[in-house]
């Protein structure tokens, strides 16, 4: 019984997404808690040189070549769906719909997702940090890789890595916020 709660509520949650979203939303989330995994156990130094970097090190660098074809077709799925505007209404100035969800966050109830509003704005930050973190991987494989050691790359890598892992770790705390709201309405 209780499990089959728990995939109600996930159901839920991911009820407005198409189901090719949901499955690129699945495998990219396994995929990137699997890299955020692997990389506490490389061991890469910006001296350290590409021959000289361990199994799992070279596992995450091609886990993270293979992530981003997969990351690239999820952003166009999700942008043409939401649009450019809905995602980042920042972009023309449009913040009237983010005003009025961080009204109602003061109020200490959660708003609807709107277009051009908060959830929406922090989902398109989400898909630019991953994109960053993925290009940044790229660029600092195929540079290390050929001359060995590109330390000021791995460090541009490392600090947009910060980016989507803040990002990762937030998303799924309001995705559980969500559920514990949904769970607590449901009973």
């Amino acid at each position: 019984m209780a499990l089959s709660r728990v995939k109600e509520g996930v159901d839920e949650l991911f009820a407005a997404l198409p189901k090719s979203e949901k499955v690129l939303h699945a495998l990219i989330l396994i995929w990137v808690l699997v890299q955020i995994i692997t990389s506490n156990f490389m061991h890469v130094h910006g001296d350290t040189l590409w021959g000289s970097i361990n199994l799992t090190a070279k596992l995450h660098a091609y886990g993270g070549l293979c992530l981003l074809p997969i990351t690239l077709v999820f952003v166009y799925r999700v942008i043409k769906r939401r649009t450019i505007a809905d995602m980042y209404p920042w972009l023309s100035g449009n913040l009237n719909q983010i005003k009025i969800d961080i009204k109602v966050i003061s109020t200490l109830r959660l708003p609807e997702s709107q277009p051009a509003g908060l959830a929406a704005t922090v989902e398109g930050l989400g898909l630019l940090a991953l994109v960053l973190a993925l290009v940044t991987g790229a660029i600092w494989y195929l540079v290390a890789s050929n001359s060995g050691t590109a330390p000021q790359l791995l460090e541009i890598h490392k600090t947009s890595v910060g980016l989507i892992e803040t990002y990762f770790y937030a998303h799924g705390g309001m995705a559980l916020l969500h559920y514990i709201h949904w769970w607590r309405n449901k009973g």
